[in-house]
């Protein structure tokens, strides 16, 4: 059974694509049969970072009909194990595909040979996005150690839980009707309280209402960050916990922390993903942990909800190391 892995970011310029690359990378060099799909439709540029020219049927050629079956972009990209489907190959408008091409691509992706799929996403939260990333309860999100790029991944994971929550009734429902009717009366200035809506919705309907409130518990996603060079930036992530449960009662995994390296420009400008270069460089090193994390499905946080001390000390001394 193949395992589906969207990888999503709240915000643009946080490492996303840089991260999927790697990612797949490491997979690959672990005999995993991955496949790498460019889902950051409108701005994809996957083929780069691969070293692959932009001229293979792509996303783009299948939402505008030229291809029937996602099987058949599948095209190598020199590295054992790893192949790719590229984003809008020079289409415009394949970020506005249509509800029923969405539907088609997320019925086949299931179906392709592999043991991971790996789809880099647009960031934000554009409907289409989310149901991509929607498509399995513990997708990976990205982001970085600042205060704004914390927020918009709360901002990114709200969305996901009322969309997801939504979905679970059929679309001319009661229950739909109500969760819209909800949201429209929200006062302004105000913040809307997920808990609150599941909390009245199912004092309404009380037996859908309590079998949605069961499927929405399931959503774990796992939270990445990137791009760090201090201890002290952990923080901000500690606070985002927070209010997922206070406010989404969602839970989140930290499954890994990248640290800030120079060299991710340099194997971008090289077109060769960073693992490639140089295995052992701290970066590569922390991507392959985390991978092995996803592997064995284990959490960055303790039961406790407090960060693995020794990933903590490992990045205060490799950041001690480089002053």
């Amino acid at each position: 059974m193949i395992n589906i892995i969207p990888v999503a970011s709240g915000k643009g310029g946080v490492g996303k694509s840089v991260i999927s690359v790697n990612l797949a990378t490491v997979l690959a060099a672990k005999e995993k049969k991955v496949i790498l799909c460019d889902f950051d439709l409108g701005a994809s540029n996957l083929h780069t970072m691969l070293g692959l020219p932009n001229n293979h049927i792509g996303t783009g050629n299948y939402i505008y009909h030229q291809e029937p079956v996602l099987s058949h972009l599948l095209q190598e990209t020199g590295i054992p194990n790893l192949r790719f489907i590229s984003g809008d190959c020079l289409f415009p408008g394949t970020a506005n595909m249509d509800f029923f091409t969405k539907k088609k691509i997320i019925k086949e992706l299931p179906q392709l040979d592999a043991d991971y799929l790996i789809m880099d996403l647009s960031s934000g939260s554009a409907y289409n996005t989310l149901d991509f990333f929607l498509m399995t309860t513990d997708a990976v999100l990205v982001s970085i150690p600042e205060i704004t790029a914390a927020l918009n991944a709360y901002s990114f994971l709200k969305a996901a839980v009322f969309r997801f929550f939504s979905h679970l009734f059929p679309a001319k429902s009661d229950e739909r009707i109500f969760i819209t009717d909800f949201l429209k009366n929200i006062p302004p200035g105000t913040e809307s309280s997920f808990l609150s809506l599941q909390e009245t919705l199912c004092s309404k309907f009380p037996e859908t209402g309590n079998k949605a409130v069961i499927e929405v518990k399931k959503i774990c996603p796992r939270i990445i960050i990137n791009s760090v060079n201090s201890s002290v930036n952990f923080e901000v992530f500690r606070r985002l916990q927070d209010l997922c449960v206070s406010k989404l009662g969602l839970k989140i995994k930290y499954i890994g922390v990248l640290p800030w390296d120079s060299r991710v420009s340099l194997s971008v400008a090289q077109r060769v993903p960073l693992y490639r270069l140089n295995p052992s460089n701290p970066f590569s090193a922390a991507m392959e942990k985390t991978v092995t994390r996803i592997l064995e499905l284990e959490p960055f946080y303790t039961e406790q909800d407090s960060l693995d001390a020794t990933d903590i000390e490992l990045l205060q001394s490799e950041f001690e190391n480089k002053k």
